[in-house]
């Protein structure tokens, strides 16, 4: 197995070339996860992967997450899930906002896996922010202040809500198991507040915190084509997902995977 990463940007996000992932073995999943760790989002062009193959590639990287709400994963395959958007649709699923996958439970989201089947003639592009080099760039001081600090994650703010209550405590600052680098892990769509303190004490500092990790030069932007597979750490960086394709249907099959902790 021959294969070239192409980083993308500076910071994060990289094309991989000269895999074929219908038939994801061990081997594929170690090149996978090797380019991941480095570059936190990869692409892969020129897939043409079934729901099947497409858990199969996930689990790679870790234990298959399952929903405890969204009902739209396939019968025979649960773990996958069809983001369908027709083209007289206003939104789309997951949301309009800078965020991560499953921070909302502990152990949390790994790896998210999507997979482009149908795609606009333009618009719908997705953009990732890189939580390392936005923590890098802070005061040494700043950086030990938020070490000592906690946050509190909801599923849809669910802390404050009647739904079953996915709410757990991560540190607001995480080291990657295999780079060793520093990351900020908060995100507009499900922290809540500062463990500790009330939502209206953290507001201004978790703005600021997110202010800075959405910054142009913390992030990449990948423009669709079918047959595009792009894999991304949800615990070192942020995806925002651009809706600009009113009119237009957009097809595609998505899975994610859980850390594990020894």
């Amino acid at each position: 197995m021959t294969i070239e990463v192409i980083p993308l940007t500076g910071t994060l996000g990289a094309d991989i070339t000269g895999l074929d992932l219908s038939d994801a073995d061990d081997d594929t999943g170690t090149a996978l996860r090797a380019a991941l760790d480095e570059h936190l989002v990869i692409r892969v062009r020129n897939q043409s992967l079934d729901r099947f193959q497409l858990s199969n590639l996930a689990r790679r990287f870790g234990p298959p997450f399952l929903h405890p709400l969204v009902q739209n994963g396939f019968d025979d395959c649960p773990d996958v899930l069809e983001l369908l958007r027709e083209a007289g649709d206003a939104t789309l699923f997951g949301g309009e906002s800078w965020h991560t996958d499953i921070s909302w439970l502990k152990p949390a989201g790994y790896a998210s896996i999507l997979h482009a089947l149908e795609i606009p003639p333009v618009g719908g592009d997705t953009s990732f922010a890189s939580t390392i080099a936005a923590f890098a760039s802070l005061s040494p001081a700043f950086q030990d202040m938020l070490r000592d600090l906690s946050a509190v994650h909801a599923y849809h703010w669910s802390e404050n809500r009647e739904v079953p209550p996915w709410v757990v405590e991560h540190s607001v600052v995480r080291r990657h198991p295999v780079t060793q680098q520093e990351g900020l892990y908060v995100n507009r769509m499900f922290t809540t507040r500062f463990t500790g303190m009330t939502t209206s004490e953290s507001a201004p500092l978790l703005a600021q915190l997110f202010d800075l990790m959405e910054q142009h030069q913390f992030t990449c932007r990948f423009r669709w084509q079918v047959g595009d597979v792009l894999i991304w750490d949800n615990r070192f960086c942020l995806h925002y997902p651009i809706n600009d394709f009113t009119g237009h249907r957009r097809r595609m099959i998505r899975t994610s995977t859980m850390e594990t902790v020894e």
